[in-house]
């Protein structure tokens, strides 16, 4: 006799809707050369919220590519532009506020992809219970993210980085994005 699988429920008791007045407050703790971040922030966890409402394939297969954009650019700059310069500051990357950032970031990588694996596999008419779950819980996981983000780290960030290195990180996310949709074109 087999034993059934186990199927975690997710706790989501503390799940916020995305309260827009609340981003606009958060803009105003937050450096003004890190708001593109916050605002990226506010608009995929608006995304997040829509997946908590349950199946919808044509939302699965946008949000997933929101996700993979998040992936593919805001995380790469957090990691390339913020941390390298927050290092000067926190030199500890085995602890505290850089480890924690990135050691979520595999996290949330890690889902994403078998979210994507089980999205490709999946029939639309006959949604898998193991699907509607991973993408709550990825949803659930960057909502999270997001709030640790906005409400402790980037008004963190706003604090200890100097004018010059929040003016460079701004200057260089500008960079890369004109450079990407060079390479795009």
């Amino acid at each position: 006799m087999s034993r059934p699988k186990y199927q975690p429920k997710l706790d989501l008791t503390d799940w916020q809707k995305t309260n827009v007045s609340e981003s606009e407050k958060i803009l105003g703790i937050v450096a003004p050369e890190l708001h593109s971040f916050i605002e990226e922030h506010a608009s995929l966890s608006q995304w997040m919220d829509r997946v908590r409402e349950g199946y919808n394939t044509e939302l699965y297969d946008k949000v997933l590519g929101e996700i993979g954009h998040e992936l593919d650019h805001h995380f790469l700059y957090e990691e390339k532009y913020i941390l390298s310069r927050l290092v000067k500051h926190i030199p500890e990357t085995e602890v505290g506020p850089i480890y924690k950032l990135k050691s979520e970031h595999e996290i949330i990588r890690k889902h994403y992809e078998e979210a994507k694996i089980m999205f490709k596999n999946h029939d639309p008419e006959n949604p898998s219970h193991e699907l509607i779950q991973k993408m709550g819980l990825l949803a659930y996981l960057l909502k999270k993210h997001i709030e640790k983000e906005d409400h402790y780290l980037f008004p963190l960030f706003s604090l200890v980085l100097s004018k010059d290195e929040k003016e460079e990180i701004a200057r260089d996310v500008k960079a890369e994005e004109m450079r990407r949709g060079m390479e795009s074109e």
